[in-house]
Order: C-alpha cells, then structure tokens, then sequence
C-alpha cells in the first residue's frame, strides 16, 4: 500500500492532522509503519514541474491572463441570460511565441488545460457502469498557478503515474472530477487507471454526514469511537456495510472475512445513510463475541484497571449480554462486583401491587429457595427452574416474585436476571445481599 500524503495546499496540511489519521488508522488495525509506504505530494515537486513543462513544451497546456475577476463578470452575464456557463479563454488559440513573450512582462497568469471542444470522454465505472461526458462541457480548466505550482486534479494524475496506482477508489462526489482527470492522462501520455466512485454517506436526514450537524453523543471521528468504547472490529465492520452489502444475512464479519467477502461490485451506487445505532449495534454484537481474554484485556487498557479474567468469568459472560460499549459493560459489570447501595422503595412495584412488607416476604422466600440449592448445582438454569417453582408453590405472578429478588441483589430497576446475576457472583454472596436488603 501506497499512503500519500497530499499536502500541497499548505494552509490545511498540518502534522497534527496526519497523526490523527495514522494514529486512528492503526487502532482500525492497520499497520501502516510495517506494511506502506508513506509519501507526500511535495516531494514529486520535480516530477510536477517537469510534467508541466513538458505539457507547455508539446502545447498541451497555455498560459491565460484573464483575471478572476473578468471571469466571475461572464459567469454573472451568464446567469442572467440564463444559459450555462463555460470558460474557453481567448488565449488558447494564441501561438506559443507570443504567450512566451507575454509571460515575460510579468502579467499575472495560470496554466489551464487546452481542453478539446467536442471530445466524448467515456469511463467505465466500477461501481456506476459506463459513464459518459463532452468535453464541451469542461472548458479550458486551471491545473496550475503562475508560479508552476500544481494544482490537486495534475499533480494526483502526475502522482499516480508515479507512484503506479492501478484503482483509484474514492467518492462519487469525485466524480466530476474523472473526465477532467482522464484528460490530463490523455495529455500525460499516459494510460488511465480504473475508477470507481463509491456512495456518499448521509445522515438521518437525508444531508451529507457532518460532524458539525450530528446529534450530541454521535460518533463520527475515530476519536469519538475510542473514547465512546467502541471496538476497533466493531466499527470496521459497520463501516464496511456504509454502501457494501455481501447480498447475505450475514452481518458479523472480521477484517480476514471482509477481505475475502468484499468486492467493488457488492458496492451500491445510492447514497448510504450513517445510522449511529445500527453501529452500536455492531459494537454490542462484538462485545459479546469478542474472546474474552481480548475483551478483559481491552477493557483493562481502556479503564487502566486489572480485572481479572479466571475470578469475573462468569460475571463478565452475563454483563456483556447487556453492553452496547465498553462504558455500558463497566455499568454493567459494577453491581456484579460490588453489592449495591439499594434503595429499598426500588423493591416496590405499583404495577404487581408489591408493597415493602409483601416485597420482604417474597425476598425471605428467595433467601429460603437458594439455601436449598446445593454449591455444585447452583447454576442459573437451575436457579431459573427453582424461580418457577417458588411462583407456582406461591401462587403469585412472575413479577411478583422475581422483581424484588433481582433488585435486592443488581440495587436496579433494569438489570441482568436474578439467576444470572446470582450464579455470576456465587451462592454465599448472592445470599448475603438478599438478607442484607431483608
């Protein structure tokens, strides 16, 4: 892989910028320092100052003296004849002496292109098929300053021959770009790589995805995924179906299985729409199936703690059924780890009739039911079985019974199941947080 950085627009290349992206691409998983080369724009500043001259040395790009502001004049009288507007300078039929001779009292100039005025231009797209456009539509169009200084569409055509790119995969809002660029190639004397323009990302709303015009709490940078507690696998693989599907069910894919899955024509040409939630859902998918040795790992360097594996299986196999990220799995994970401070009016539950008094009954018969339960059976499905037994020998609704013998050992509303929670942190614990809320 070739990594390069385009830096020749001085005013937004910053080196903080570039580490951000490294930085985020490594925890995406992929090592750039062991397996690219990295490269800047400016350092094929010879190459671009001799294409150019050789593109002015064969006539294929001229010096043009008209201002901005002339140009910005024709647009605006455009406008209001209502007709399209396209630049063709009066300087493109000049010879090559004179322009020469013209560049010489020093008048202010860029180079532009000497486009064709009725050349069909016609790719075959990747993703979008055959796709076809006059150069009359073009114009004479700038690819460099007067001071020889490139502009972005010559110096990534001059790049890629450089650097020997095959594909060229990047936005369709790129697209418009491709007829111009194959004209260069053209010019260059050179054969055109293959293109393909993948869908634009939109939000809920139909706009094209914006940091700036997310909802509060939305992930968009790679650095709103880490400190959100998203999974690097997790968010490779939602990413991968932002305009890719595999024309399966399958959703759960690792970087080794959308290697061997993808392909450019799985890739739909309408735009993708970015659903935050349908990503944490990915995250919470691979919560649960990460190993869990890789998830107590990662959840230790992320919190900088030292949970350890062998003495919080059990409770980490249930709190990550509930996770949608690493926050969500710590919260989780908290009332396996600690008895909870509870709130005794939590016990109560207008919904089932249970008052405090018939609340303390029913944790007495929970508190009974588990002594019952030998240490080398206590398991959730026999806690679970044991659960419904109490309820049938009690006559009482399931609520009725289970709500205050979970909150007596989660202090929550909304937790993991009393026989999940109470297999997770054992026998004796389970019994002295029931007695304690008794």
């Amino acid at each position: 892989m070739i990594f390069r950085w385009e830096d020749t627009d001085k005013e937004r290349s910053e080196t903080q910028y570039e580490t951000e992206i490294i930085e985020g691409l490594k925890w995406l998983g992929m090592d750039f320092e062991n397996d690219a080369t990295i490269s800047r724009q400016t350092d094929h500043t010879n190459a671009h100052k001799d294409a150019l001259a050789k593109l002015w040395e064969e006539d294929k790009i001229f010096p043009c003296f008209i201002t901005p502001e002339e140009i910005a004049e024709q647009r605006t009288a455009a406008q209001k004849e209502k007709r399209n507007f396209v630049f063709w300078s009066p300087f493109r039929d000049t010879s090559h002496e004179e322009l020469q001779s013209k560049i010489e009292t020093g008048d202010r100039y860029v180079w532009r292109l000497r486009a064709p005025k009725d050349q069909d231009l016609v790719f075959q797209d990747l993703i979008h098929g055959e796709t076809r456009v006059n150069s009359a539509t073009l114009g004479d169009f700038v690819v460099a300053r007067g001071d020889g200084s490139v502009l972005y569409l010559l110096a990534n055509a001059i790049d890629d021959q450089v650097d020997g790119i095959t594909h060229i995969i990047r936005g369709d809002d790129h697209i418009s770009n491709t007829p111009k660029q194959l004209l260069l190639w053209e010019a260059l004397g050179a054969q055109a790589p293959e293109y393909a323009h993948i869908p634009l990302i939109m939000d809920l709303g139909g706009k094209k995805l914006s940091k700036r015009n997310v909802q509060e709490g939305t992930c968009v940078l790679i650095s709103d995924f880490q400190k959100a507690g998203f999974l690097p696998h997790a968010v490779v693989n939602g990413l991968a179906f932002l305009g890719w599907n595999p024309k399966t069910t399958d959703e759960f894919f690792d970087m080794p299985s959308l290697i061997d899955q993808f392909s450019l024509e799985k890739v739909n040409n309408a735009a993708a729409k970015y659903d935050f939630e349908k990503m944490r859902w990915f995250n919470g998918l691979w919560i649960t199936r990460l190993p869990l040795e890789e998830l107590i790992h990662t959840y230790n360097e992320f919190f900088n703690t030292d949970l350890n594996i062998t003495e919080h299986q059990a409770a980490l196999e249930v709190a990550r059924e509930k996770a949608k990220d690493l926050h969500e799995l710590k919260d989780e994970l908290s009332y396996f780890l600690e008895a909870p401070v509870l709130d005794s009016e939590k016990l109560t539950k207008e919904k089932f009739d249970l008052d405090l008094e018939k609340a303390k009954a029913m944790i007495a018969e929970a508190i009974n039911m588990l002594e019952n339960i030998p240490e080398d059976k206590f398991t959730a499905e026999n806690i679970k079985e044991a659960s419904i037994q109490k309820i049938e020998d009690l006559d009482v609704k399931n609520g009725f019974f289970l709500w205050p013998f979970r909150v007596a050992l989660s202090g929550r509303e909304r937790s993991a199941p009393p026989f999940d929670i109470a297999q997770a942190i054992g026998k004796n614990k389970a019994i002295e947080r029931l007695k304690r809320a008794l």
